[in-house]
């Protein structure tokens, strides 16, 4: 099985002064080869969070991009595109929908339910958006 990290968790990896970074380094490490993917919504947020974290300059880019790099060319790895349409969520799942933020959120859950796999994530609320849904099983609250 694939595991979808979200953006909280990615980051908690890359950030030894993290708050949750022993709980990810933790959960990541347990399983030696561990396989695990991205997409270009944990990318580009990972991205994001890092440029801030590491300064806003361009050196603070260009250090998140090549710790991006590092990380994606391990062979545990997988590239997954975001193929994903929202219009496919049946009336109860859209009911769940309680703001804009939770949008990505069942993107990425979604996802991980394509691919087999697992969205790993730290948000307790995801149980709520995924109970009693096809999603159920594709999520993964450290």
């Amino acid at each position: 099985m694939h595991f979808l990290p979200d953006v909280n968790v990615l980051v908690a990896l890359a950030f030894p002064d993290h708050p949750s970074h022993r709980s990810a380094q933790n959960w990541f490490t347990k399983e030696p080869n561990r396989r695990w993917a991205t997409c270009p919504l944990t990318q580009a947020g990972f991205l994001r969070v890092c440029y801030a974290q590491l300064g806003r300059t361009h050196a603070a880019l260009s250090l998140a991009l090549a710790g991006l790099e590092q990380n994606c060319s391990s062979p545990n790895h997988a590239y997954w595109p975001v193929d994903i349409d929202l219009r496919d969520l049946t009336v109860p799942q859209r009911a769940r929908l309680i703001g804009h933020n939770q949008l990505a959120d069942v993107q990425l859950l979604m996802l991980a339910h394509r691919h087999a796999g697992q969205l790993v994530t730290f948000d307790t609320g995801l149980r709520i958006l995924a109970a009693g849904t096809r999603f159920a099983n594709s999520l993964l609250v450290l």
